[in-house]
């Protein structure tokens, strides 16, 4: 079977859930559809230590939310100039404290004509990634991310691993990672550090009832020896 007819597949059933849901609505609240949009504004598209696009990026996203499980749509486009852009499928399960999740990545130049239905893996520039995160909550202030691209561009089929502190001062939220990659070319020549960093968020108020959070990140990727300081707003 191909990825083309599993995705078709996976659709088919996430439309058939909805469709039971619009239907049931009112018997059951669990039965409940959650919608939720997001948009981000950062200085600089860094993932995972890894610089995209040269240039200040806006990154939509769209969910939908039922029973524990989340669809989304998530994307990077450059504020100026053209080039390389991103639109990501992804879905995921959360179970307890770990969530898990099936990513698909697709980038694509925007000044040429590209194909999102094409899932050859000689020719497709789509990358398939299977995920999970195991979060640590308040009594042990740690998250573990790993990720394994299983499919698509990246032929070397990387590992990334990521080990991430969490804890709160007074009103900032504070981050400290490390990410490791053991396989594959994807994140950096060899096997190695590619992502160390932290990150300072908080809540700026505007008025008496609304405001946005607002971020900084400093990231070094050892591989490519390169600093970035990245500031981002939500809204």
């Amino acid at each position: 079977m191909s990825i083309r007819t599993l995705n078709l597949i996976l659709l088919f059933n996430i439309m058939a859930s909805f469709t039971g849901w619009s239907q049931t609505e009112d018997d059951s609240t669990d039965n409940k559809i959650d919608l939720d949009f997001r948009m981000d504004i950062v200085s600089r598209y860094i993932w995972r230590g890894q610089e995209y696009g040269h240039a200040p990026s806006i990154q939509p996203e769209i969910t939908a939310s039922w029973k524990g499980f989340t669809l989304g749509a998530w994307g990077a486009y450059k504020l100026n100039g053209e080039g390389i852009q991103e639109t990501d499928i992804y879905l995921s399960k959360t179970i307890g404290p770990v969530t898990f999740a099936v990513w698909d990545y697709w980038t694509f130049d925007d000044t040429a004509l590209m194909d999102f239905m094409d899932f050859k893996e000689e020719t497709t520039a789509h990358v398939l990634e299977a995920q999970a995160l195991i979060e640590g909550g308040e009594t042990l202030p740690f998250n573990f991310l790993a990720s394994y691209l299983f499919y698509g561009s990246d032929t070397t089929k990387s590992l990334y691993f990521e080990l991430q502190y969490v804890t709160r001062f007074k009103e900032i939220d504070f981050m400290a990672f490390a990410g490791y990659s053991p396989k594959g070319k994807y994140y950096g020549s060899r096997e190695g550090l590619v992502n160390i960093g932290l990150t300072l968020s908080r809540e700026v108020q505007v008025t008496e009832t609304w405001g946005f959070p607002l971020s900084m990140s400093l990231i070094y990727n050892p591989d490519v020896k390169s600093m970035y300081l990245v500031a981002a707003i939500s809204f």
